[in-house]
């Protein structure tokens, strides 16, 4: 019986741990196969929070403040994380018209869940392994935001898609996953919420500074979709 308990709990660990990947993965293929134009570039808008979510993560793991059993639910958790890799890198390489700007920091994506089969529950990590996962984060989120910003730029992508949006959502994700390995990180969990809160401020306030831009020069835009933005998101970080 317990072990009926146990692979039952391990299952709804399972789950719980991969709804969010393939959520992310639902939205944004969804967004991009009914809203955006025809021939566009595929960019996700979720991969930098993704990059957050993993850089956390290999924080809290190089830093060896949890047991071994803790850190070995973590990694099981981390590795669903490699569903929404592969998925976001398949569908870029097949819905981007001419090439993938963005196929370094997919391809770093991947290779960052990948790392995670590297990692020892029960053993200090390497540190060669350690700053190798930390520099492929790097990479991907360098590149991310140079094509985002300066390759691709647009003063939609302020609202579209908003870096510190998707600090909030990686900030939110490390939580979560660090709430399903049931770590005892009370105060890093306590300076997570802080952080959490000091983006979610800082989110609001750049929202508003591209929505008065853009009103500057559409005096006649609808401010329905941003309220309902604005709602959305205080409804689901204080939920």
């Amino acid at each position: 019986m317990s072990h009926d308990h146990s692979s039952e709990t391990k299952y709804d660990i399972a789950c719980y741990a991969l709804l969010p990947m393939l959520l992310m993965l639902f939205i944004q293929m969804l967004l991009n196969y009914y809203f955006a134009p025809a021939n566009s570039i595929f960019i996700s808008p979720y991969l930098l929070a993704f990059f957050i979510t993993n850089l956390i993560a290999l924080f809290v793991l190089s830093q060896r403040q949890i047991c071994p059993g803790q850190a070995g639910r973590l990694l099981f958790v981390l590795k669903f994380l490699s569903v929404f890799a592969f998925g976001n890198l398949a569908y870029s390489l097949a819905f981007t018209p001419t090439h993938n700007p963005m196929l370094l920091a997919c391809v770093a994506s991947l290779m960052l869940v990948i790392f995670y089969w590297f990692f020892s529950a029960h053993a200090k990590p390497n540190a060669m392994l350690i700053y190798s996962t930390f520099g492929i984060v790097a990479i991907g989120v360098i590149q991310y935001l140079m094509i985002y910003w300066f390759e691709l730029p647009s003063l939609f992508h302020g609202i579209r898609a908003n870096n510190f949006a998707q600090l909030l959502l990686g900030i939110l994700l490390t939580g979560w996953y660090l709430m399903l390995s049931r770590s005892n990180l009370d105060i890093f969990f306590k300076c997570l919420i802080q952080l959490a809160l000091i983006v979610l401020v800082l989110n609001y306030v750049w929202v508003i500074f591209v929505l008065y831009q853009q009103w500057q020069i559409m005096p006649t835009i609808s401010l329905l979709p941003y309220l309902i933005y604005f709602l959305s998101q205080f409804n689901f970080c204080t939920a």
